[in-house]
């Protein structure tokens, strides 16, 4: 769903407020939200545009984060170079667990990125002379820029925004290339794709790539906190990831960024039932799913129509 001018510019109005409103709270949590949306957007791709179901997102994500401090702390990589450098091993990570993963399809693919997730998550813990096991990393240098530490919410929150909505910008670019027209026509039909030309494995191999790329970004992440554990990269935020996909529509970058935002805000109202919150994000997807498989946009849309529908 393209995004309407009025709609781009209350984002707009809304993201300049949140800082000058002075509130930590608020401008950490709209942070979060940026961060969060980045690999959400990269799932959207996957699953909405190419059909292929991933349940294990959150792997990429944290090989990003580590793959950034590592580089910082112990090779002595400024992180501006560190995050793309992370990035671009993630996206040849992703590259190359195309060649077997990618061979699935169905429930198939979604067990085997659901092992790949686990793989990640317990190497993540055991290998505790390289990633700290479950105790972390900690101590990672933050951002600077012209001299200045990014190191605090309000000083990073440009950067989170900038960087979120040029991912989405550059999603949108590649939906509308040959190459997002390629994918869309593998997820209707592989072998009419073929038929025409389409080199359905160097597809598969290439947007795998493409999108794990945004996700290798939460090297962003790392250097805001200054401290990573495997924790935030299992299986739970896996499917917090298609919650918000979801929920913002699969087939729907901008949703993207409704649906991190609506997970992350539903995350801090949950904060109390701890680990049972993930019952609370099952029963939200099942009940998009079931009752509005568009998405919380596709029901903004609904109530638009009947409301011009009652002024007439």
């Amino acid at each position: 769903m393209a995004w309407s001018l009025a709609w781009r510019l209350l984002l707009g109005v809304g993201l300049a407020a949140i800082p000058l409103s002075g509130s930590a709270y608020l401008t950490n949590l709209l942070t979060v939200i940026a961060l969060h949306a980045l690999p959400a957007i990269g799932l959207s791709l996957l699953m909405g545009y190419t059909g292929q179901i991933s349940i294990g997102h959150a792997a990429f994500y944290g090989l990003g984060a580590y793959g950034s401090a590592l580089l910082a702390l112990r090779g002595g990589v400024d992180p501006w170079l560190g995050i793309p450098l992370a990035a671009t091993m993630v996206a040849l990570v992703a590259w190359g667990l195309g060649w077997l993963i990618f061979r699935l399809r169905g429930h198939h693919l979604a067990v085997a990125t659901l092992g790949l997730g686990i793989i990640v998550y317990v190497a993540l813990v055991e290998l505790r002379a390289w990633t700290g096991g479950p105790n972390g990393l900690s101590g990672i240098p933050p951002l600077r820029l012209f001299g200045r530490a990014l190191d605090t919410d309000f000083r990073f929150y440009p950067l989170a925004w900038g960087a979120c909505l040029a991912g989405a910008a550059m999603a949108g670019n590649l939906i509308r290339a040959p190459v997002g027209l390629a994918m869309r026509a593998v997820r209707e039909s592989e072998r009419a794709a073929a038929s025409l030309g389409v080199d359905v494995a160097a597809r598969s191999l290439s947007r795998t790539a493409r999108i794990a790329r945004p996700t290798g970004a939460r090297g962003l992440y790392a250097h805001y906190i200054g401290y990573v554990s495997p924790q935030p990269f299992g299986v739970v935020f896996s499917i917090r990831l298609i919650v918000m996909v979801a929920v913002g529509g699969f087939a729907n970058v901008g949703g993207a960024l409704f649906g991190a935002a609506f997970v992350t805000v539903a995350g801090e109202v949950l904060q109390g039932l701890g680990h049972y919150d993930v019952m609370g994000f099952g029963l939200t997807l099942v009940l998009v799913m079931v009752l509005l498989p568009g998405g919380l946009p596709q029901l903004l849309r609904r109530l638009s129509v009947r409301l011009r529908e009652a002024r007439s």
